[in-house]
Order: C-alpha cells, then structure tokens, then sequence
C-alpha cells in the first residue's frame, strides 16, 4: 500500500502535516521521516521523499532535498544539498548514500568532520561505529584547525586512534611548525607528539633546512612548541642552513671600547691645537 501525505489517510497513519513515523524493525531509537511530500509502502517499507527532507535515527540527524529510504533495513539515499550529523560528525555532500545504520557514503564534494580535523573528497566511506573514513577517487585532503593540510590520491583516517594513512603525491604543509613535506606514502599520527612517517621520494623542509631520503620519520609532529626531530633513511641528503649569530659580547666590548678610546684621542688633538 502506498501512502502519500497529501489524501486523507493521512489521518490513519498518524501523520502531522508531512510527517510520518515510520517504526523502526528490529532497532533501537526508531525512524522518522519528515517533508513536503511523502510516499511509503507499509509492506516493504520502501519510501520516498521529496522537499525539506529531514530523516532522523539513532540519534543522527539528516537533511535534503529528496530521499528513497527503507525503513527497515535502514538503508536509503539521499540528494541535494545533503548535510548529516551524528554524535560529532558533521557531513555534506551532494549524494548521501545510506548503506546500514553504521555505513554511509558521502559523494560530490564530500566532507566529513571530526574534532578538529576535516576530511575531503569527491567520495568519503565513512564507517561510525569505528570512526574510520575512506576517500574515494584520485584526491583527498585531510586539514586541522591549526592550518596545517595533508593531501594525496587516497587517504584513511581512523578517529579514534587519530591515525592518517596517505598514499599517492603525499604533500604536507603545517605553517604552524613552518614545515613542509612530500613522499609517495605518509603515515601521520595526528596527536599530540605524534610522528609523521614518509616512505619513498621523502623529502622534509623546515626553517629552510632539508633532508631527504628513502624514509623519514618526524617525532613530535603534532607539537610545535616541542620543535621537531627527524630520523632518515636509505640515500640520505640533507641541505643545512646556518642561522646568522649576533657577535660574542667581548668582542662588542672591544668594539665599544676602542671607539671611545678614538673620539679621546680626536677630542685631545683638537684642544692642543
């Protein structure tokens, strides 16, 4: 049976204005489907809506313009617009494809953030109940907050560990440690203290010193106030670039000193003269 909010058995379903609850089978916290117009099959629990879609589970919640969904096997997708949150994820996309209740895909311009850090793609794979996202496609980016931009062909980041996996024309750049990086696989522990680990083509910039490498693994990478330390490996090349020093102090005393002894002796020779 097909139901649509607009005939009058509306009032048999339950429905308040455009909304419609659809119980949830066989799950916790319920489905509920709001919008301008709806149609659902009670039988398969097939759905769709069209217009100011709001869908709303387990204490996510998802906005768009139109959706299909079923309601039982909480599966569905989403288009238009799409903006989704659940506990601290924030998503958009243009396409939200809702695979079961912990698996989701975010397609066309795609981004998904976490905390502080914000991950972007054309397509993001995003499993909650691990905290772990996908990008999908030839380029992803992962930033923070602090400025700093990892970007490369393809990039994993697990939430909960705070872990980065980055493969493919791997570039760093973290203004805040004035430090640039680029390899062909990164392995980047976001955390505090954490380390960034390049492998193949590695090469590492900061304060206009260089070293490159096989591999290289930066310590305390997520600390710029510890300053960093890096190891390397394997064709080792590194560019060093000496900081100016100011003068010892003795020899600006000297300085001093030989100055004044000058001006006496020009201050002596003007008077006998």
């Amino acid at each position: 049976m097909k139901i649509k909010t607009a005939v009058a058995l509306a009032a048999a379903l339950m429905l308040i204005g455009a909304q419609v609850h659809v119980p949830a089978y066989a799950a916790e916290g319920g489905f509920n489907v709001k919008a301008d117009e709806i149609e659902y099959d009670m039988t398969s629990g097939d759905g769709t809506a069209k217009g100011n879609v709001v869908i709303l589970h387990d204490g996510g919640k998802a906005t768009a313009a139109a959706a299909e969904f079923n309601s039982k096997t909480m599966s569905g997708k989403l288009t238009g617009g799409v903006v989704a949150d659940k506990d601290d994820a924030h998503i958009t996309c243009a396409t939200f494809v809702m695979h079961n209740e912990d698996y989701v895909s975010a397609v066309g311009q795609a981004s998904v953030t976490k905390e502080d850090k914000t991950l972007t793609a054309d397509q993001i794979d995003y499993h909650s109940d691990a905290e772990y996202a996908e990008t999908i496609g030839s380029w992803g980016q992962l930033s923070s907050t602090d400025g700093s931009v990892l970007t490369a062909a393809q990039i994993t980041y697990n939430g909960k560990t705070g872990m980065a996996e980055a493969t493919g024309n791997v570039d760093i750049v973290s203004p805040p440690r004035n430090l640039t990086a680029s390899a062909d696989k990164a392995i980047y522990d976001t955390n505090n203290d954490g380390t960034v680990e390049l492998i193949g083509n590695a090469t590492a910039t900061q304060d206009g010193n260089t070293v490159s490498g096989n591999r290289l693994i930066m310590n305390n990478a997520g600390n710029a106030a510890k300053g960093q330390r890096a190891e390397a490996f394997g064709n080792i090349k590194i560019v060093y670039v000496p900081k100016e020093e100011p003068a010892p102090a003795e020899n600006t005393a000297d300085a001093e000193n030989t100055e004044t002894t000058a001006r006496a002796e020009s201050t002596e020779q003007v008077e006998a003269a």
